[in-house]
């Protein structure tokens, strides 16, 4: 816009963004007066960039980090003595795309185009994957039939199937 200044004090920029890092170039262009693609400009060459923020549950102080470490420490020294450990089972479920694609490759002349393969569809199929595991690997994993979630007998079936896997390995 006419009239503004072209130049801006970079220690003003530094200060505005120190005091609060989601300033949006325009609100930072209005407080100093200046057209925000020369706040742009001046963010650049500084070596700013805009980054979206990481969620935590919550900061973890150093008095928690430290007892974490400790209850770390002596669960290793009891596997130790008594690998429990490997006794332990874990189950997760997880929505995954199916998608039966068969990429291949085919011989053709240099000056041919390739064949072409349709995009797959917007709305892929998506199945329910059921999966438990142990320290040497996949004990038993089912597939659900298509718009089935997991339900309290179906977790029941699943556990006896389960068993039946551990007692077989």
């Amino acid at each position: 816009q006419s009239g503004r200044p072209v130049e801006v004090d970079e220690t003003h920029i530094k200060a505005i963004i120190d005091s609060n890092r989601h300033s949006t170039t325009r609100e930072i262009a209005e407080n100093l007066n200046v057209s925000h693609t020369c706040i742009k400009k001046n963010l650049r060459q500084l070596g700013y960039v805009k980054k979206l923020d990481l969620w935590v549950p919550h900061q973890v102080k150093k008095i928690h980090l430290t007892q974490r470490i400790s209850i770390y420490d002596s669960l290793l020294k009891r596997n130790e003595i008594d690998p429990f450990l490997k006794r332990l089972i874990t189950g997760d479920e997880k929505w995954v795309v199916y998608n039966n694609i068969n990429w291949k490759r085919s011989w053709m002349m240099q000056d041919q185009s390739a064949q072409t393969t349709p995009k797959v569809e917007i709305h892929q199929k998506e199945i329910m994957l059921s999966v438990w595991w142990d320290y040497k690997g996949i004990l038993y994993f089912e597939l659900l039939p298509r718009n089935q979630t997991i339900i309290s007998n179906m977790y029941v079936q699943q556990l006896a199937k389960l068993r039946d896997a551990v007692q077989e390995r």
